[in-house]
């Protein structure tokens, strides 16, 4: 009988200690948000994310990869596809395969993040152009303090391309 109360109660404190992944908004201006996400309640960021809320495209950093992920409903595992950001006079084609259906993503190096967003900021709108098919613009008027909450979310937690130390992060 010791020896189940015991145990019980190791499986009780591991329990009590068990912390669920969360994702907390930091900022958000018209349709866009920029977000951290937490595999352990809280305590350590492993990704900041910013995404056109409601719509198709999303930026996201970690420790290990910069990427990109925009939505297309025909897309099945193992497609890949060119997808074309269209910002003002900025325009970037990226490859795209299908890990998830009806979900398109390509890893890119934090430094060409950067530069698509500060064409974003130059920009009222951006254009997600999948394939050959002509994509809805979304605003980006006004984004700014989003866009800086994500950029402050990477550098906070060296998801720039830079540990903490100052050495470059390997891809």
């Amino acid at each position: 009988m010791r020896r189940i109360s015991v145990a019980a109660g190791l499986l009780f404190c591991f329990s009590a200690h068990a912390q669920e992944a969360i994702t907390t908004p930091e900022r958000m201006d018209g349709p866009w948000v920029a977000l951290h996400h937490s595999s352990d309640g809280g305590e350590h960021v492993d990704a900041c994310i910013l995404k056109a809320s409601g719509l198709a495209l999303q930026f996201q950093a970690t420790q290990k990869a910069a990427s990109i992920q925009v939505a297309d409903e025909s897309a099945s595992s193992g497609q890949s596809l060119p997808v074309t950001l269209k910002a003002g006079s900025f325009s970037r084609t990226f490859q795209m395969t299908s890990t998830a259906s009806e979900s398109l993503s390509a890893r890119i190096k934090a430094e060409a993040m950067r530069t698509i967003l500060d064409a974003f900021r130059k920009a009222p709108s951006v254009i997600v152009q999948i394939g050959s098919t002509d994509g809805e613009p979304i605003p980006l008027e006004g984004n700014t303090r989003t866009l800086d909450a994500f950029l402050s979310c990477m550098k906070t937690h060296a998801f720039d391309g830079l540990e903490k130390g100052g050495s470059k992060v390997r891809h």
